[in-house]
């Protein structure tokens, strides 16, 4: 075999360097909640195992050949393939390619328990090498294929959390009895939510937190509120964490009705996203947009005079009493 093939495979045994991807890999454990990367991180430490089993096999058939043995995995190769050994001739048997894409398949078959026997192991040497890489197979499947329909679950967790909601929805309309228009309300509401939410509950987040830190958040989720609506010019840092604590967000679908005539009032409405149209019956006086403020004072509870209605789907920031 020439010099400079044997120079070139043991050459991939370089790859080893790759384990300082190990060091790449601990900084990646921040992302592991990704599932679609850790299953690819996974795929990619398979294949790059497999490819070392490969120079190692390459390498036992090589030695084998080495002591005039003539029935390694080589020469067979070399047999099914019409291309023979010949010591006398400089280059002859299968190609460096044919001798890798073989060791590979072999590794892979063998990694994952398929073992098709078309590439077999025929020496002591080879046989002892293979029963290491089934031993390596089981292991990595308990280690890495077990986890991977944990992954596959926690990529569609959110998809599953929307459908088991929505469930929820629809048994208790049916349970209730709940006729059709108000059922449509109820559904339109839930999804207009959680396509602003994704299902998650600040309030309950909020709540494993110190009310200093309680208060940091909220001033970060309400500061474009805080910042340009006028009712705050002026007001302390002390003042917008106070308030920031009071707000409650409301997720209101397009048309539907807010605040009914005769309701009673306890809170200020500030609009953060969206427009809403004061209804006098059926007569729209007025259409409030972005920062604009409404709901009587908090200190004088009164009845509304008028509907108030979402024109757009938008999202209001209210602030109880």
């Amino acid at each position: 075999m020439p010099p400079l093939q044997t120079t070139t495979l043991i050459g991939l045994l370089k790859t080893a360097r790759l384990l300082r991807l190990v060091r790449v890999a601990r900084k990646l454990d921040r992302y592991s909640e990704y599932g679609a990367a850790v299953l690819f991180l996974l795929m990619c430490t398979f294949a790059l195992i497999a490819h070392w089993l490969a120079c190692i096999w390459y390498a036992i058939g090589n030695v084998e050949r080495s002591t005039h043995c003539r029935i390694g995995w080589l020469d067979s190769l070399g047999e099914q393939l019409g291309k023979h050994y010949n010591d006398t001739i400089p280059g002859s048997g299968p190609s460096i390619k044919d001798k890798y894409v073989t060791a590979l398949y072999f590794t892979f078959s063998s990694l994952t328990s398929v073992g098709f026997g078309n590439v077999s192991p025929n020496t002591n040497s080879e046989k002892i090498f293979s029963i290491c890489v089934m031993l390596i197979g089981s292991l990595m499947y308990a280690s890495i294929f077990g986890n991977v329909s944990a992954i596959i679950q926690r990529l569609y967790s959110g998809t599953a959390r929307y459908h088991t909601q929505m469930l929820r929805v629809r048994e208790f309309i049916r349970f209730h009895q709940i006729p059709n228009p108000l059922r449509q309300r109820l559904e339109e509401y839930f999804q207009h939510a959680w396509s602003y939410t994704n299902g998650i509950d600040m309030n309950a987040v909020l709540k494993g937190f110190p009310e200093c830190l309680q208060a940091d958040i909220c001033l970060h989720l309400n500061r474009t509120l805080l910042q340009n609506c006028k009712a705050f010019k002026g007001s302390t840092k002390g003042c917008l964490r106070a308030l920031a604590m009071k707000f409650k967000t409301t997720h209101a679908p397009p048309g539907d009705t807010l605040v009914h005539a005769g309701d009673v009032i306890t809170a200020l409405y500030f609009i953060s996203r969206g427009s809403i149209e004061i209804l006098r019956g059926d007569v729209v006086v007025a259409i409030l947009g972005k920062n604009d403020i409404f709901g009587e004072p908090i200190n004088h509870q009164r009845e509304v005079q008028r509907d108030v209605r979402a024109l757009t789907g938008h999202k209001i920031q209210r602030e109880d009493e």
